[in-house]
């Protein structure tokens, strides 16, 4: 998790952060076409019978050697989904404080939202910080931060 204090622009002070969801438990995205079980299931079937062929092609014939290139293809096709899974996990963006520096008993704001991907969390965290530090307030059009 990383988290960031920020002073407005109108000197009240935030804390900035943004932490990696594991478990997807929200339904505020838009998810991409997906095959469901039996894509997922046919495409470890077939990567299987892929590996299972050149394994067994290997010790069939003894003259055989498989090119290094073969073999980076097939670890980077096999790496490529995990990966891709774990950059798109969601990352829950909060934004809280509001509070200023020298009154102890004012209630603070909350600000959450949530975004996937690491590329745009990012880029909305960075879009939060820049938001508050010309304006003071974390609240822009388009943006996932809503008010708590």
């Amino acid at each position: 998790m990383s988290a960031r204090p920020v002073t407005g622009v109108d000197g009240r002070e935030w804390l900035v952060s943004m932490k990696i969801m594991w478990s997807d438990r929200s339904e505020h995205f838009e998810h991409e076409k997906e095959g469901g079980r039996r894509a997922v299931i046919g495409i470890i079937v077939v990567l299987g019978l892929l590996w299972f062929a050149l394994i067994a092609w290997k010790f069939q014939v003894d003259a055989v050697s498989v090119p290094w290139w073969i073999v980076v293809i097939l670890l980077g096709v096999a790496g490529f989904f995990p990966a891709r899974w774990a950059l798109r996990r969601p990352r829950r963006l909060m934004v809280e404080g509001g509070r200023w520096p020298d009154d102890d008993t004012a209630v603070g704001e909350a600000w959450s939202g949530y975004v996937r991907g690491r590329t745009e969390a990012r880029a909305e965290y960075k879009q939060a910080i820049k938001t508050l530090q010309r304006r003071g307030t974390p609240a822009r059009a388009n943006s996932p931060l809503q008010p708590q």
